[in-house]
């Protein structure tokens, strides 16, 4: 087996998008974080990561780091061994690797790979579900209406984008969540759900060649109950396949249970099990 780094994200995509986008919904976070860098968007000070093995002329696995977030990676089931060719690699070259995000099985066999070669030990830090929609089911008698987010409502977004991160992200909140609720309203899509003032909100800021991704939903503890989050969902699922796009995507948190039920109720269906891996780094003595 083979591996190759790339120094740009373009140089990564022309190898490995096409053997991605046979899976183009179950790999929508390491395509869409890739064509983000590609488009320009930087995510930390440090130069990111991308990676591929090939078994001869065919590509097993793929890998993407942005620093200073976890690793994103894939790895064909019947091709392990690819990842004993990433953790040798990475072992010199991103020692401080934080953790990983893959398929359950895929981001397990890799850290068990990396706790061997490494003094680090890991822990399972979130359990994710990956839907895909391709027809909305709306919801009915949800009083309010859609609305898509404007500068006035930054102040209040920021503070339920902060809320969603402790809720969803808990180990990685933004330093400046103004700018990631401004970056929405311009580069990507922010919707609200509006009754007598703002209740949810969700958003859209990156995707694949064929779909959107959905994501930022957040309904303050005091609105829930009112199936204000999932009418959301469903009008900006809806127009993001208005927009051209032949489906959506979002991740769940498999220990939610509320989520994860009304997710299907407007159309959602499960594709894959996903797993956010955690290293430790033991203290030198």
């Amino acid at each position: 087996m083979k591996l190759t780094a790339y120094q740009q994200a373009g140089g990564f995509l022309d190898v490995a998008l096409k053997t991605l986008m046979r899976e183009e919904a179950k790999n929508n976070l390491i395509v869409g974080i890739a064509d983000r860098v590609r488009q320009g968007r930087r995510y930390g000070d440090k130069a990111p990561i991308f990676l591929t093995v090939h078994d001869g002329t065919r590509m097993v696995a793929s890998a993407i780091r942005t620093p200073p977030y976890n690793m994103i990676l894939h790895c064909e089931s019947d091709a392990l061994p690819a990842l004993n060719e990433m953790a040798d690699y990475l072992v010199a070259a991103d020692p401080d690797l934080p953790g990983v995000n893959a398929n359950a099985s895929i981001a397990a066999a890799f850290a068990e790979r990396w706790n061997r070669r490494t003094a680090t030990t890991s822990d399972l830090c979130m359990s994710q579900r990956i839907y895909a929609l391709t027809t909305v089911v709306p919801p009915t008698g949800v009083s309010g209406k859609f609305r898509w987010a404007q500068d006035a409502d930054v102040p209040i977004l920021a503070k339920w984008f902060l809320a969603f991160c402790r809720e969803a992200v808990p180990d990685d909140p933004p330093e400046h969540p103004e700018d990631n609720v401004r970056r929405f309203i311009e580069t990507g899509h922010l919707g609200v759900w509006d009754d007598d003032g703002m209740v949810s909100m969700a958003g859209s800021s990156r995707g694949t060649p064929n779909g959107a991704t959905v994501s930022a939903v957040y309904t303050p503890l005091e609105h829930r109950g009112n199936g204000y989050a999932s009418a959301c969902v469903a009008t900006l699922s809806q127009h993001m396949l208005d927009a051209g796009n032949q489906f959506c995507t979002l991740y769940t948190d498999l220990a939610n249970p509320t989520s994860n039920k009304i997710y299907q109720n407007v159309g959602y269906c499960p594709i894959v099990d996903c797993s956010m891996i955690r290293f430790h780094h033991q203290e030198a003595e």
